[in-house]
Formats: structure tokens, C-alpha cells, sequence
């Protein structure tokens, strides 16, 4: 008889996932690293002893916390998102941007779908200066 793995979550009945973790609704929502974070530090990931969070998101926790957009409050994501409308982008490239901070033009070129004909070099560096001002890295 094999033993099943604690995963943090209740195993389902004949599951092939070892941690019998189940998707209800797909891609749902995009979300930022800073929603993440926020989602993480909910379930306990940042504490070191107790909360609810299982290993893989206490290491995403850390890493997310030395690497993730500086952007945390959800107002703030928003305004920025706000401020990206003049240049057309979907929100999976806002998202991408907020994520990444670009501090390049190639980063915007490869972030941005087909870059080349939607944006001119003066708006990804307009691009690149809100990331500088609104974004910390």
C-alpha cells in the first residue's frame, strides 16, 4: 500500500495528482506577483513557524518578495494599468510589464506582441520611464 504525501490539501478519490489538488475553473484571472504575494502572506507563507502555507509557497514567498513588482497595494496596480491605456496594450501585457519592470527596450519589444508595429521607440521609452517611476525593482 502506498503511502499518500501531505500536500496541504484534502486528497481526492482516485486522483493521478499525488497531492490530489483539483482545478475548478481554469484561467479564471490573470493577476500580478504583487497579488500573489499578497495571497501567500494570507495563507501564512511568511511566517516562519505555523500558518497554512506548505513548502513550495513559503520558497515562492521568498522569492516573490526579493524579486516581485514593488507595486502592493491593489489601488496602486490599477493606476498604473491606467496609465499604460494610451499605449493599447492587452492586460497580459500590462501584467507582463508589472511584473517584469522592463528596463530595456528589448524587454518592452519582448513583452509587447508585435511591438514593432504598434509601438514607436518613443513610447516604449515612455513605457520604460513609467516602469522607472512607478515601479521599484
Amino acid at each position: 500500500r502506498r503511502a499518500r504525501r501531505w500536500c496541504g490539501w484534502l486528497p481526492l478519490r482516485g486522483s493521478a495528482n499525488p497531492c490530489g489538488m483539483k482545478i475548478l475553473t481554469p484561467m479564471v484571472a490573470l493577476i500580478t506577483n504583487s497579488e500573489v504575494l499578497q495571497v501567500l502572506k494570507d495563507r501564512g507563507a511568511d511566517l516562519q513557524l505555523g500558518g497554512r502555507a506548505v513548502g513550495s509557497e513559503k520558497l515562492a514567498h521568498a522569492y516573490l518578495e526579493n524579486n516581485s513588482a514593488g507595486i502592493r497595494h491593489a489601488a496602486a496596480l490599477r493606476e498604473f494599468i491606467d496609465m499604460l491605456k494610451p499605449f493599447n496594450l492587452t492586460r497580459t501585457e500590462a501584467l507582463s510589464i508589472i511584473n517584469t519592470c522592463p528596463t530595456s527596450m528589448v524587454e518592452v519589444f519582448l513583452l509587447v506582441d508585435r511591438c514593432d508595429t504598434r509601438l514607436t521607440e518613443e513610447q516604449m521609452e515612455a513605457i520604460l520611464d513609467l516602469v522607472a517611476m512607478h515601479l521599484k525593482h
